[in-house]
């Protein structure tokens, strides 16, 4: 769910984020149970909506330091979404020096302590305010400044794993070994986290137990995922699309006024493809989709000529042939809606040279990572 943009970021709120902020307000509601005995329940249930609102704001403001410094440093950030286990930047791409990553990783933590600190401030002056809202300021100031120490664990994904990502990287002149190795530790720390989670389970309650082996098994998935999100992100920039290129060919091309259900007979199943362009005349306009197919019911089929459902080429998203795997990527990603397929053009962006699918990127990946996973 869109809630704003700022800086040109779209910022979402995912429904998971409802939990994040009951927890929070459940804990602190408990904590000012406990240090107020016999507190009213507007102050009780006042301190849980409040601490529960701070949370989701400091968890913005930890993302939005990521964001702008990414901006500053040329890279494109489309959203930020905040969700059951904090908030993400959607960073389109991997910094591109060491000293980026440290400065786009560390001002997040940094955010979270400043906001804690600046909590804790407003707790140790002598203001006139509310035992409650004491009680919330020490809360949330204590909170913000356990998020900041958390992130700056050296646990890749997490910030504190960024910087050691960065570093290792600089000492080996090699992203991609220096993200196999902060990925390992990143996975050792999830498993880490699960193990004390089973462990608070007998010693500390089921939820602190529960919560932990949720979290550790949430980083070890992310750290595997991220490790795979570079290589591919590093073998695809090595790599043009001309390389990738889907070239269609007469025999592999469907005529516009060809029935559904002889194109399904003769193009789909004997070939396997999930898309085939269209050609009408001497040229192509459109490209046929199984997804498109599938909206019409079996008994129809024979009924409609392919033209019906294609979509014309104006539908997809266009890049030159002179561009990168990388940037094919990142086209394909920013695709609103599927197919997620994209029109490769020459330089002057007049003339038709092929496609790329999902198919043609796991296709490069599988071939062409091979040597990038050794280098």
């Amino acid at each position: 769910m869109k809630i704003v943009k700022i800086k040109g970021i779209e910022i979402k709120l995912h429904l998971s984020t409802l939990f994040i902020i009951a927890l929070v307000g459940f804990y602190a509601t408990s904590f000012y149970a406990a240090v107020i005995p016999g507190a009213p329940l507007f102050e009780l249930i006042t301190v849980g909506v409040i601490n529960g609102l701070l949370i989701l704001f400091s968890i913005l403001f930890h993302e939005l330091s990521h964001s702008i410094v990414a901006q500053r440093f040329g890279l494109n950030v489309s959203e930020i979404e905040l969700y059951l286990f904090g908030g993400v930047s959607k960073i389109e791409e991997e910094p591109r020096t060491p000293k980026s990553e440290v400065l786009i990783a560390i001002v997040g933590p940094l955010s979270s302590l400043i906001f804690g600190g600046f909590m804790m401030l407003m707790f140790i002056l002598p203001l006139p305010i509310p035992t409650f809202l004491l009680v919330t300021l020490f809360y949330s100031g204590i909170s913000n400044i356990g998020l900041g120490i958390f992130n700056l664990l050296p646990a890749f994904p997490i910030d504190g794993g960024r910087i050691l990502r960065a570093f290792i990287w600089w000492r080996r002149k090699n992203v991609i070994s220096a993200t196999k190795t902060a990925s390992k530790i990143g996975v050792g720390f999830g498993y880490g986290l699960m193990i004390f989670g089973v462990l608070q389970i007998f010693t500390s309650g089921l939820i602190n137990g529960i919560w932990l082996i949720i979290m550790g098994s949430f980083l070890r998935s992310t750290a595997k995922q991220s490790y795979i999100q570079t290589l591919n992100e590093l073998t695809l920039s090595n790599i043009s699309v001309n390389e990738i290129i889907y070239i269609p060919q007469r025999n592999l091309e469907i005529p516009f006024d060809m029935l559904i259900s002889d194109a399904v007979r003769e193009y789909f199943i004997p070939y396997r493809k999930s898309y085939f362009p269209v050609f009408k005349g001497v040229g192509i306009v459109g490209i046929v989709h199984i997804e498109d197919i599938k909206r019409i019911p079996i008994g129809q089929r024979s009924k409609f000529i392919v033209g019906y459902v294609m979509r014309k080429l104006s539908e997809f998203p266009k890049i030159s042939d002179d561009k990168t795997g990388k940037d094919a990527m990142k086209k394909l990603n920013q695709s609103a809606k599927p197919p997620h397929i994209i029109v490769v053009q020459g330089k002057d962006n007049e003339e038709l040279i092929g496609f790329i699918g999902k198919e043609e990127l796991i296709s490069a990946l599988k071939y062409w990572g091979l040597s990038a996973q050794h280098s």
